[in-house]
């Protein structure tokens, strides 16, 4: 277990930047008003979501031009309520269908995964065991390095404190090449030193095994660049129109769907694998984030729901249904909402 000191170090040892000091500067010892406080994230009123899926179908079939490529197509519908009592703001959900078992070749899904950079300010570090969360950052600082990383800062530059840490670190093929951090003016190489609190969304990691397909929509915000032809294609960012109504009323109930038609690089469904399909069962797993009409953007909620159904054995592919047989379905003219009606 981690012992924080009761006081801020920020001098660093000559072995780090080649310049020691005698001894570390208290943080009593600076004048707080000087010092840029860390932001506080939001902390307002939590959104009640519930999602489910209603009803999903899709297909994976042999592509007739392109032996590397098989043709998947999917529709899926998903019920999400409201259930505050405050409008809520959708800002978007993952959708990703995965069997057990069902795995591929690490090597296969290391494409797009190189070069990742990635640098923020957090409220706290240990490199060393040794607890940071002060920092002096120069107004300027230089032009990005060959590696991708960030330039050094320039010598004798204004700047400020901060409460807080900068790092920086950079992954290739879902390793890590580098982690630096700001040590008060100075990037420092930390790598295999430097410890700090669960980032979301960070390191980046490999494609999960299982998944047989997925999506990931926006709804507010507009439209999104599609990448095409890529392995990237397995998980594609896709938007809706700016003009689509993304607010929920007080414990209301819509139906959203995903659809799509693309070519994926045959070397995810393998016939052997696919045969899963029928004897497993696959697990929906579903996450929608959104936020009131009473608190901020950034103070976000996510529920997230997994299902496992065994998949009922179609023509053309595969099937689940909880809706009642043979339904009529209406597209709004986003493509985006579903509306069901019965059959007379």
């Amino acid at each position: 277990m981690k012992t924080k000191t009761n006081f801020v170090v920020f001098a660093i040892l000559s072995l780090l930047v080649g310049t020691a000091f005698a001894s570390p500067l208290l943080f009593s010892e600076l004048d707080l008003s000087e010092i840029k406080p860390f932001p506080e994230p939001p902390n307002g009123p939590k959104a009640n979501i519930i999602n489910e899926v209603l009803y999903a179908n899709f297909s994976i079939q042999s592509n007739s031009e392109k032996e590397a490529l098989s043709d998947l197509s999917y529709f899926v519908i998903l019920n999400i309520t409201n259930n505050s009592s405050d409008l809520l703001n959708v800002i978007g959900l993952n959708f990703e269908a995965v069997v057990p078992d069902y795995t591929y070749a690490f090597e296969d899904v290391n494409a797009g995964s190189s070069g990742t950079v990635h640098a923020w300010d957090d409220r706290e570090a240990w490199v060393d065991g040794k607890y940071y969360n002060l920092t002096w950052v120069p107004n300027k600082q230089g032009e990005i390095g060959v590696d991708g990383f960030l330039g050094e800062f320039e010598p004798d530059s204004d700047g400020y404190w901060m409460q807080g840490v900068q790092i920086c670190e950079e992954y290739a093929h879902y390793q890590l090449v580098y982690s630096k951090m700001n040590m008060n003016g100075t990037w420092v190489d930390v790598t295999g030193r430097l410890e700090y609190p669960t980032k979301a969304g960070w390191p980046p990691t490999k494609l999960s095994d299982g998944v047989i397909f997925s999506e990931i929509k926006f709804l507010s915000g507009g439209e999104f660049t599609r990448i095409e032809g890529a392995v990237s294609d397995l998980q594609i960012p896709t938007g809706v129109p700016i003009d689509f109504n993304e607010c929920w009323e007080p414990h209301q109930s819509r139906l959203i769907v995903l659809m799509d038609s693309r070519s994926i690089p045959s070397i995810f469904y393998e016939p052997s694998k696919l045969e899963l399909l029928e004897t497993a069962k696959t697990s929906f797993i579903t996450t929608v984030t959104g936020y009131l009409n009473t608190s901020a953007i950034g103070d976000q909620s996510t529920t997230e729901n997994t299902t496992q159904v065994q998949l009922e054995t179609t023509e053309n592919g595969y099937s689940y249904s909880v809706l009642h047989k043979d339904p009529i379905l209406i597209l709004d003219s986003f493509g985006v909402e579903v509306f069901i009606e019965p059959r007379n």
